[in-house]
């Protein structure tokens, strides 16, 4: 790392995470949101898997829903990302946006989130010629949210690992079709209920999302089954 202050902070975190590996197997109970999460708990921090129980987040269904009242705007896709943690993978989604523009180029990426004007993901933003096609939004309420899922065509989920990924269930509870990675324990969360494909893959995001974009009955297929 090239930079003395993420030296500093990778420092400190490292020491944090030496810090909970000798608390971590003294714990009698642990609690932990997917059983991706208890396995990785128990390889990496020495906790007995007798000591941990999975308990799945859960979604308000009341305020994520469907709108029904508003229009889905062709070919736009939505994400929720911290858009500079490199795991969250938006660098792929990008490369694959970047990839289908020529054969899609209304193409739209509702980016919840905003990535730091002189960060890597805005150079990378930058070098893909992608600024001009990606509406970025932070802060926004939860209502917000909600209709900014009913006007996309597809939710792309495409981190690198996850313990968990409530913006799935969230995308599949506002009745969106969802493409998803399986990293961590995403492929947990989503089952059969979104397309799925290996973490850190543009190809094959580009290939699913062209797939959801050109195939009306496969979209309300997984909107269907997110919802259910």
């Amino acid at each position: 790392e090239p930079k003395w202050y993420m030296r500093l902070l990778i420092h400190r975190w490292h020491s944090f995470l030496r810090m909970q590996k000798r608390v971590a197997p003294q714990l009698e109970s642990v609690v932990t949101v997917s059983n991706a999460s208890a396995k990785d708990i128990a390889t990496d921090f020495g906790v007995s898997p007798e000591a941990i129980s999975v308990m799945h987040l859960g979604v308000d269904t009341e305020m994520f829903r469907p709108l029904p009242a508003i229009a889905r705007e062709p070919f736009r896709l939505m994400t929720t990302a911290s858009a500079d943690a490199p795991l969250k993978g938006l660098v792929h989604l990008l490369k694959a946006v970047a990839a289908l523009r020529p054969d899609y180029p209304d193409i739209r990426l509702t980016l919840v989130g905003r990535p730091k004007p002189d960060g890597d993901t805005q150079r990378i933003i930058n070098s893909l010629g992608l600024a001009n096609c990606i509406d970025f939004c932070k802060g926004i309420s939860h209502e917000e949210m909600v209709e900014k899922y009913a006007r996309a065509t597809v939710a792309v989920v495409p981190s690198i690992y996850e313990g968990f990924g409530l913006p799935a269930v969230e995308a599949m509870a506002c009745g969106v079709p969802l493409l998803s990675t399986s990293g961590g324990a995403l492929a947990e969360v989503v089952d059969d209920a979104a397309l799925v494909v290996s973490p850190g893959d543009s190809d094959a995001l580009a290939r699913n999302i062209r797939r959801l974009f050109d195939d009306e009955s496969l979209r309300a297929e997984y909107a269907t089954r997110g919802l259910k």
